[in-house]
């Protein structure tokens, strides 16, 4: 198996990721096209083409990195609750906090919070375990369709609010505010 290549075609895609990244702070996203990716990562449109089929199938991979990462923090921290959990999953927004308004201002964090909810079962696997994943596999898209969703929408309000409210106090308040019984 020939590993340069490889490694090569994963700097590649990380390359193009960033230029990306970078072209949508001064371009609105569905206006940059495969060149001006291309060019900013100073790569060939042939390059990008045969890594990718799109520039959403670019985001799809940037996406697919940030819950790698994600799932690192999850492993890092071990949390046995849903509310570690929710703690984790926003302390790892609000160290990406520019990412998120970089994605606000180009109509993405839709796109963001779907990912989210992809990569919600592989994090509820290694929670709760592969079994209990099992055992709930028939109802386990709703129940993160209804997590996913209640934290998107949480999320959403925070980024468009400036997220001046750290994620400790957030989560802390939410979590009051659920076991209030005045709630």
């Amino acid at each position: 198996m020939n590993t340069t290549n490889g490694k090569m075609a994963e700097q590649s895609k990380e390359k193009l990721a960033q230029a990306m990244l970078a072209i949508m702070e001064q371009y609105d996203y569905r206006e940059i096209t495969i060149t001006q990716i291309s060019q900013e990562a100073g790569l060939s449109r042939k390059t990008f083409y045969r890594l990718f089929k799109g520039k959403e199938e670019l985001l799809d991979f940037y996406f697919g990195k940030l819950f790698q990462e994600y799932q690192t923090q999850i492993e890092a921290r071990r949390p046995e609750r849903y509310w570690d959990v929710v703690q984790c999953y926003f302390d790892f927004c609000e160290e990406r906090k520019e990412l998120l308004f970089l994605l606000r201002r180009n109509n993405l964090l839709g796109a963001f919070f779907e990912a989210s909810y992809q990569y919600s079962f592989a994090v509820f696997s290694y929670v709760r375990s592969a079994e209990t994943a099992d055992r709930y596999a028939r109802f386990l898209p709703y129940l993160l369709a209804y997590s996913v969703g209640g934290m998107y929408s949480m999320a959403l309000k925070w980024v468009e609010s400036g997220m001046d409210i750290p994620s400790a106090v957030l989560i802390e308040k939410l979590k009051s505010g659920f076991l209030s019984p005045d709630f």
